[in-house]
């Protein structure tokens, strides 16, 4: 009883802290952000010095309770612009985000006009059934021409 009421003390001490700091992690942020020298992800640069010296320094920031914001803001003070993974959402950068989509766009156009084209041509007639009189009297006299 007296070990389950000190272990209640003494999540109820430490608790507040916790929940002030911001859920993030260095997995959450690995695939985010880009080791300067290999120019990998984060997640996959392994051998790297400096990929260890950024994992280190990340979870220096995490440990202080920053946000993931602000640890990309101090990740570009300390590695430069380089180490975001993800273009900004402003100028030339832009292009990024609006490329892809202009191809996705323009795709599913082209699909639903090739669609659209596609069932409104018209089957073609089984044979034998629309011919014409010509075609008739010509089918006619070829067989009486072979005897069939």
């Amino acid at each position: 009883m007296k070990r389950s009421a000190a272990a209640l003390l003494l999540f109820l001490v430490f608790a507040p802290a916790a929940w002030g700091c911001p859920e993030t992690s260095l997995g959450d942020l690995e695939d985010e952000v880009m080791c300067p020298v290999c120019g990998t992800s984060l997640g996959l640069a392994t051998e790297s010095p400096q990929a260890q010296r950024e994992r280190l320094f990340i979870q220096e920031l995490i440990d202080q309770c920053k946000s993931k914001d602000e640890i990309k803001t101090a990740l570009v003070a300390e590695f430069g612009d380089q180490v975001l993974a993800l273009p900004d959402d402003n100028g030339f950068d832009l292009a990024a985000y609006l490329i892809p989509l202009a191809i996705l766009v323009g795709a599913g156009a082209a699909i639903t006009i090739g669609v659209r084209r596609w069932r409104r041509r018209p089957s073609p007639a089984p044979a034998g059934s629309g011919a014409s009189a010509r075609e008739s009297k010509r089918l006619d006299e070829d067989l009486a021409r072979y005897d069939l």
